[in-house]
């Protein structure tokens, strides 16, 4: 199973996301674009995982986290991390947070006794886009897109099951962990 673990958001940054994606398609960028539904904050790509391994951590980062105090973060910007001077994924701006940061310490802790490993530094974003083709003064078509901060709740993290097909992925919520509360499993 394909997998990963998130940070569900809210509505109004849904709706940022595609204002956001409208705009860019205008000023000519090309790009595979995250649909609405499927817009979120990623902690982990754990990428193709036995079904069953998947259960057993969970489980355990689910006792982790009970527990955790409920907190929220701000979306505020938008940007772009770029490789050789090519703009390669868009994203909207989390702010800095020291419980979402906390949040993904304690996850990947429990993460690392399940053998499961993460080399990146953690970058919190939400990515709209994967681009495949831009304008010449791409830096400057991001750079100046603004809305106003958005504020997003936070209670629980979700684990979600990726398939690949050809009109994009398809996400379905196989766990939910909620702070207060406990493990809730999706059929």
């Amino acid at each position: 199973m394909r997998t990963f673990i998130a940070i569900d958001v809210n509505d109004a940054v849904r709706d940022v996301s595609q204002q956001v994606i409208e705009k860019l398609m205008r000023r000519g960028f090309k790009a595979n674009w995250v649909s609405r539904e499927n817009v979120h904050l990623t902690l982990f790509f754990l990428g193709e995982v036995d079904p069953k391994r998947v259960a057993e951590a969970v489980e355990h980062i689910s006792h982790r986290i009970r527990g955790f105090p409920s907190f929220s973060f701000v979306v505020e910007k938008v940007g772009c991390f770029a490789r050789d001077n090519q703009p390669r994924v868009v994203w909207l701006g989390v702010r800095a947070n020291q419980l979402l940061h906390r949040l993904y310490d304690e996850a990947k802790a429990e993460l690392a006794k399940h053998s499961f490993s993460f080399e990146e530094r953690f970058s919190p974003h939400i990515t709209i886009g994967r681009i495949k083709d831009f304008p010449t003064a791409w830096q400057h078509l991001i750079e100046d897109i603004t809305y106003d901060p958005i504020t997003v709740a936070v209670d629980r993290i979700v684990v979600y099951s990726s398939t690949l097909t050809p009109k994009g992925s398809i996400y379905k919520k196989v766990y939910e962990c909620l702070f207060e509360g406990g493990l809730i499993k999706h059929e």
